[in-house]
């Protein structure tokens, strides 16, 4: 694939930073809240750097940001429309936007150059919605697949429960401790945002976590809630990552044939069971840890029969009478 090169002329490549601190793309990274943003945006930025510099290899971390202009963004924006979906468009540009600003706050770019290569309309259209709500007898086929006297199987259904009962994102469970999930609550304390919230426990989800926490035995409140079970002994016994809540859906969603599943869509699931039981939108935002009502209902995923059931409820008054001819 070719690189980006605007009228200008001005072509991006590659460059050696004496210091490593001073790379835009490593310092916005770094400012990123959680593993899964920063493995996220990386992502996007390793498919920006190969736009930009046609090297199906490149660095971003070595890229010389500071050196973009309006020309080469626009045509960056084009690029990756022709090749994405909007709203995968729109991640990239943020990434772009944040790495621009890292620029401008390094001293590598004026803020009025910084704006200006940044000055990029959002992608707008919509696709299908990403991910489902899972049906009762998926969510009951998960948790007794669990369900094998094991304290492994204690610990997955622990964390499915958490998953299903609070909507938590996997980052917010794996950041667990032991004494978050007391008084029938559980505390997130760094969600997205670093912003902290209570989430009511559902009584399934409490019996699930004390049952783990029995097999457990003794233990800390500062301890990690959900622990490792990984056969190097060096790994073992401490927090699990938000990879493994992946890889520990996946094999206990092998065992009982669910597919097309992925940790995101408990919270989709928990999301539309809220609204589907007339829970208001506001509230369901607030337990969810949303910043907006717009974000929550992009997340309901209840479906036709849903809607169906609202209309039913708006009464339109009809009186029947005889029609006769004219």
């Amino acid at each position: 694939m070719s690189e980006i090169v605007p009228n200008d002329n001005t072509a991006l490549s590659p460059v050696a930073r004496a210091d490593p601190a001073r790379s835009p793309a490593a310092v916005y990274l770094a400012s990123l809240p959680s593993p899964h943003s920063r493995r996220t945006m990386r992502a996007c930025l390793d498919s920006m750097a190969h736009l930009l510099t046609g090297q199906a290899d490149a660095d971003p971390l070595l890229l010389p940001w500071e050196r973009l202009t309006y020309a080469h963004t626009a045509a960056l924006r084009a690029r990756l429309i022709d090749a994405l979906a909007p709203a995968t468009v729109n991640k990239h540009l943020s990434a772009l936007r944040g790495t621009l600003i890292a620029c401008r706050r390094l001293g590598l770019m004026g803020a009025d150059a910084a704006a200006a290569a940044g000055d990029l309309k959002p992608v707008k259209g919509a696709g299908m919605p990403r991910g489902r709500m899972l049906a009762p007898g998926e969510q009951a086929a998960l948790m007794r697949a669990c369900a094998d006297g094991t304290p492994m199987g204690a610990r997955d259904a622990a964390l499915f429960a958490i998953l299903l009962g609070c909507g938590l994102r996997r980052a917010e469970a794996v950041a667990l401790n032991v004494g978050d999930v007391a008084e029938g609550s559980a505390l997130v304390q760094l969600g997205k945002g670093r912003k902290a919230r209570r989430v009511p426990m559902p009584a399934g989800t409490r019996h699930a976590v004390a049952a783990w926490l029995a097999a457990r035995g003794e233990v800390a409140a500062d301890a990690p809630l959900f622990t490792s079970y990984d056969r190097r002994p060096s790994q073992r016994g401490g927090r699990i990552t938000d990879q493994a809540v992946l890889h520990i859906l996946l094999r206990r969603a092998g065992m009982v044939g669910v597919a097309n599943l992925s940790p995101h869509d408990f919270r989709r699931t928990y999301i539309s069971q809220l609204l589907d039981a007339d829970i208001d939108i506001a509230t369901a935002k607030q337990l969810v840890g949303h910043a907006s009502v717009e974000t929550t209902a992009r997340y309901d995923r209840r479906g036709e029969q849903a809607r169906q059931r609202a209309a039913e409820k708006i009464h339109v008054p009809f009186f029947p009478a005889e029609v006769r001819d004219a």
